[in-house]
């Protein structure tokens, strides 16, 4: 039996029915209705102004949600949902996706789709069983806990503060100014360690075969040497006590090397947001003992080449390579 509105008849016989008393359950005999419909309709007619139920204000409201509906524009353009649908299975953000758009289609106006559009056109698939939903950002993993004020002194005595830092790291006008932090598994079950680079974005995560110090500023230092000396200039970490051979990283690097205050993750922002974006693929309570580096360089090549609110929705890759491309001109 196929489902028909209700008609401005049907509301007037709901309102005076309502206005006696009648339970809504034989408000929904005598219409032939189902009893639900009846209380959906009733709660969305509420008075506009005190309690109770206004037929003719219903009606209205009714008509008006219809006509809109009908003026939404349908996604039937077949290669704006194949571009959609390949970035959304890149792990693509809708809103990037909408913003990229007019740079990856320049001259073709059909080409065009906003981000609620985009979040509609996935719950709906997910109403139909489809898979599009997983493709969503979600999820966190473990972080380590910080460490009491006194302690960290005593570890870096001779560590040099953030507030040290030459000012144009704070205002992104360079290249080269890194932040760095670890991601830990459930119950320690493997480390990731991620370094940001503030003014692109551009993300370099190394599996780490255990939290101490040692190996990190080895790992650290075999991935910076592969960069650019002009990409090598500040580097802010934490506190957590596997940086503690900063030392060794700032010689072998170039890099020099600052600290944010304890417990300010504001302070290196940028990486706690790529941080959150790696929670997309490893979850909250999930084991990082089985993630390869190759594994993890997969998920880095996917979000160093996800387009970017704040860089106009260019890529990090895109703002990096373009900033080595002017470098060498100039």
């Amino acid at each position: 039996m196929s489902y028909s509105h209700l008609s401005s008849e049907e509301r007037r016989v709901i309102f005076h029915c309502f206005m006696y008393g009648v339970t809504r359950a034989e408000i929904a005999r005598r219409l032939g209705r189902h009893r639900s419909t009846i209380s959906r309709e009733i709660k969305r007619g509420a008075r506009r102004y005190g309690p109770g139920y206004d037929g003719i204000y219903a009606h209205e409201q009714a008509l008006a949600k219809r006509r809109t509906a009908r003026h939404r524009r349908r996604v039937d353009n077949a290669p704006l949902v194949r571009y959609v649908e390949q970035k959304l299975r890149a792990h693509w953000p809708p809103e990037a996706i909408a913003g990229r758009l007019p740079i990856a289609f320049p001259n073709r106006a059909d080409m065009r789709i906003s981000h609620e559009q985009i979040y509609r056109w996935i719950y709906a698939d997910s109403r139909d069983r489809g898979v599009l939903r997983r493709y969503l950002r979600r999820g966190h993993v473990h972080r380590r806990r910080r460490r009491r004020l006194s302690a960290l002194r005593a570890r870096f005595p001779d560590r040099v503060d953030i507030d040290q830092r030459p000012t144009a790291v704070d205002r992104r006008a360079r290249f080269g100014d890194w932040e760095g932090d670890t991601v830990l598994g459930r119950a320690n079950s493997g480390i990731i360690a991620t370094h940001a680079e503030r003014k692109s974005g551009y993300l370099v995560a190394i599996k780490l075969p255990s939290r101490h110090a040692k190996p990190l500023a080895e790992a650290t230092i075999q991935a910076f040497k592969r960069l650019p000396k002009r990409w090598r200039r500040t580097l802010t970490y934490d506190n957590g006590s596997e940086f503690a051979d900063f030392h060794r990283i700032g010689r072998a690097t170039g890099l020099s090397i600052y600290f944010a205050r304890p417990h300010a993750p504001w302070q290196r922002g940028c990486n706690e947001n790529l941080n959150g974006l790696l929670r997309q693929f490893y979850r909250k309570n999930a084991s990082l003992r089985d993630v390869t580096q190759s594994d993890l360089d997969k998920v880095v090549r996917l979000l160093n080449h996800r387009p970017r609110k704040r860089l106009g929705y260019l890529t990090p890759h895109e703002v990096l390579r373009k900033g080595l491309c002017v470098a060498v001109e100039s």
